[in-house]
């Protein structure tokens, strides 16, 4: 199957599976099954404001990139009650442009030093994110924590993006993280009856988590045995890859406005909360799958 042809068999895969869970749903509960009917067609436009960029240019979705990562340094930044005057913006916009610029880099030395940075990266910021999971930061540790995590996760979307068959690892990587926070979300508001983590994040379920995670890697195998041709067993493992760096994203912001004190990142969307919130797993998932993108394929 040609790789337009996959991505069509995806949208409307997930889409009608969706459109079947929320139908039976609604059956039980009319007023709720509206609003599900709502918040999932707005998943189309959150889709296509990532598959378009991407399929249009490597650099015009770096470019998308880089606006992300300013908009979700900013949103953790007003999370904290961190001004940020117009050069705080400024250097926020460079830091991002030299983000993806570093990222976008086609030379193996380069994207070999961004993995060792990325490294280096985690082991500084670690301490302080940790910190931060349990009192909001202040001061430098607050801006070191709005821009490490946006900066990093752009960085490395756009070493997808410029590597080999990047439209299409790009793909792997929305299409099964997308799938698997639809699927928990559809599932969870089903199905769900036993808490995850009840503390950290009351509305995930133990069958959300569980449907969620099944969904994504069969579709993230599927795709990736599909579109790149990968043996099954390389396929399976870098689905899970996504699929739990996925799931780890999302409790990683909730972490962050738990301890902040707030439930949604300053609003971009009524029904999603902000950017942080709709894509907080795509942008935790795309360090690893970038990290391992380097030893699966050459650039």
């Amino acid at each position: 199957m040609s790789a337009a042809g996959l991505l069509l068999a995806w949208a409307a895969g997930l889409f009608s599976f969706g459109a079947l869970v929320i139908a039976i749903y609604a059956a039980r509960k009319p007023a709720e099954g509206r609003e599900l009917w709502r918040v999932y067609a707005s998943t189309v436009v959150i889709a296509a404001a990532f598959v378009v960029p991407a399929a249009i240019h490597p650099w015009v979705f770096s470019a998308v990139a880089a606006a992300a990562a300013w908009r979700c340094a900013f949103e953790l930044a007003t999370t904290y009650r961190v001004r940020v005057d117009a050069s705080g913006h400024a250097a926020l916009l460079a830091a991002a442009a030299a983000a993806v610029w570093w990222g976008a880099g086609g030379e193996p030395a380069r994207s070999t030093a961004l993995a060792l940075a990325t490294g280096a990266v985690l082991v500084l910021t670690a301490p302080l994110y940790l910190r931060a999971f349990a009192l909001a930061p202040t001061g430098a540790r607050a801006w070191i924590v709005c821009a490490a995590f946006p900066l990093l996760a752009a960085a490395h979307l756009s070493h997808l993006a410029h590597v080999r068959e990047g439209v299409m690892w790009l793909f792997v990587l929305y299409a099964t993280v997308e799938t698997q926070d639809s699927m928990a979300y559809l599932f969870g508001r089903a199905f769900g009856r036993r808490r995850v983590l009840p503390r950290l994040s009351p509305n995930k379920t133990v069958e959300g988590a569980v449907g969620g995670a099944c969904c994504g890697l069969g579709v993230g195998t599927a795709i990736t045995v599909g579109l790149l041709h990968l043996a099954p067993g390389t396929s399976l493992a870098v689905a899970a890859l996504v699929v739990t760096a996925g799931f780890g994203g999302d409790l990683f912001t909730s972490a962050l406005k738990r301890a902040a004190g707030v439930k949604d990142f300053p609003q971009l969307h009524r029904l999603h909360g902000g950017l942080l919130d709709i894509y907080d797993s795509t942008l935790f998932a795309a360090v690893p799958l970038s990290i391992a993108v380097l030893a699966i394929t050459p650039i």
